[in-house]
């Protein structure tokens, strides 16, 4: 935010960053954005959900953060995710990768997670 990046800019840079891929924006589809209030009672987020057009070939080298592995979508759904992403990133994935969806949810520890639509466009 300091730098005034963009959302494409941030995707760009951090697929090169993590996996060592040099993407235009067009190499991009921006499918979605998430503002999540209260992430695991932290603080707040703002995500943009982006789908990679081009596809990868063959796993990037590990790096700090973790490693990279290939996952078909049923296998996602056993993978150790934050809860919020199991009901905030992947249905709407499904629903939403070829078109776009806003998002807005209440993530409090306190409350049971409250999503609410607020712009939906189907890609089809």
């Amino acid at each position: 935010m300091s730098i005034g990046e963009s959302p494409y800019e941030c995707a760009r840079r951090e697929t090169k960053e993590e996996i060592d891929l040099e993407l235009l924006d067009s190499d991009l589809h921006c499918f979605g954005y998430i503002s999540e209030k209260s992430f695991e009672d932290s603080g707040h987020w703002l995500m943009f959900l982006f789908k990679c057009k081009p596809t990868i070939q063959q796993l990037p080298t590990a790096i700090s953060e973790g490693s990279f592995g290939f996952f078909s979508r049923s296998e996602i759904d056993q993978l150790k995710i934050p809860a919020s992403d199991r009901k905030l990133v992947w249905p709407y994935y499904d629903q939403y990768s070829d078109g776009f969806v806003g998002l807005r949810a209440n993530c409090s520890s306190t409350n049971k997670l409250e999503i609410i639509e607020e712009l939906k466009i189907d890609g089809s």
